[in-house]
């Protein structure tokens, strides 16, 4: 069998969000939002004497550790290809991702266990002052969660920031639900009882992140693609007869790369087969990084009736 060798290339990277502010423009907001209101919550939480808000104060101050992760990884990701990262510095995107599941994770740890202790030895907790503290809190995270949220649907790096101020606000929604039910009912086990509530949340969206990271690093295939569609998309080209040892990966969430082999009837068909491939990949599915290895099948050229794929208008 005689083989042939080239490649399709189509890039079309995104790292900003849609009509609004970049990555790291975003993370900039998010991360002084944040910072501001990491201080006000672990002071109010040490007046007020609430676990709820000294808890999400805690999660607040891992926030800013994983949002100074997320600004590093986009400004990192901004930095051109080079000979020895011919992908560039996407993955590092994905490193911090992960590291940010991670962190997550270790947060329910610190606060179930103080949860536990405050379950079975309340104490008491200024309620009024709470709810006031909580609410500013999550008016705080819904405006950096806004931020950050147009950006978090294509970027994984976005996406864990997001998930952290998306399990903040719900740490300052838990807090003012507890402050409520302590002033009208006096149980102050709402306190670690809320505590409780939050952690599940964060460990669910810790899961997802952590998932999603390690999906990425093991160079498994993109979520949202079908490698069999894409099988049948390329097999369908005229003067196609096989396709095989199809990969297809992401660098990072939203960056995808693909490669095969496509077995053509002549040599005739292997320029407009790469070429016409390289386009339906990318106009199709999304793939903005094709190779594609064209080997002719070794039947005669008298047989090959078939013409060469053309581009569609």
């Amino acid at each position: 069998m005689s083989q042939g060798h080239a490649q399709g290339h189509a890039h079309g990277h995104a790292h900003h969000g849609h009509q609004g502010l970049s990555a790291v423009e975003s993370l900039t907001w998010a991360l002084g939002l944040t910072a501001i209101f990491f201080v006000v919550e672990l002071v109010g939480g040490w007046w007020t004497g609430s676990l709820a808000l000294i808890s999400d104060a805690l999660h607040m101050g891992f926030d800013l550790t994983a949002l100074g992760l997320g600004l590093f990884a986009a400004r990192m990701a901004r930095r051109p290809a080079d000979t020895k990262r011919t992908f560039g510095y996407q993955r590092v995107e994905v490193l911090v991702a992960l590291l940010n599941g991670v962190t997550l994770i270790l947060i329910t740890g610190i606060i179930l266990r103080e949860a536990y202790v405050r379950f079975f030895a309340p104490q008491d907790i200024k309620a009024k002052e709470m709810v006031v503290i909580a609410i500013i809190g999550l008016l705080s995270n819904l405006a950096a969660g806004a931020v950050l949220y147009r950006s978090s649907r294509e970027n994984i790096n976005m996406r864990g920031a997001f998930l952290h101020v998306l399990s903040d606000a719900l740490g300052s929604l838990g807090a003012v639900i507890a402050g409520v039910i302590v002033m009208e009912t006096g149980w102050r086990q709402a306190d670690p009882v809320v505590s409780l509530l939050i952690c599940l949340g964060i460990v669910v969206t810790s899961y997802w992140l952590v998932r999603d990271s390690v999906h990425i690093l093991l160079e498994g295939t993109p979520s949202h693609l079908e490698l069999a569609q894409i099988r049948d998309a390329l097999s369908a080209l005229p003067g196609v007869r096989s396709v095989h040892d199809l990969h297809l990966w992401s660098v990072t969430r939203g960056t995808e790369s693909m490669s095969g082999h496509v077995v053509v009837r002549s040599d005739e068909h292997t320029a407009a087969t790469v070429r016409v491939g390289a386009k339906l990949l990318k106009e199709r599915f999304g793939i903005t990084h094709v190779t594609l290895q064209v080997e002719t099948s070794g039947q005669p050229e008298c047989e090959d009736t078939v013409p060469p794929p053309t581009e569609p208008e």
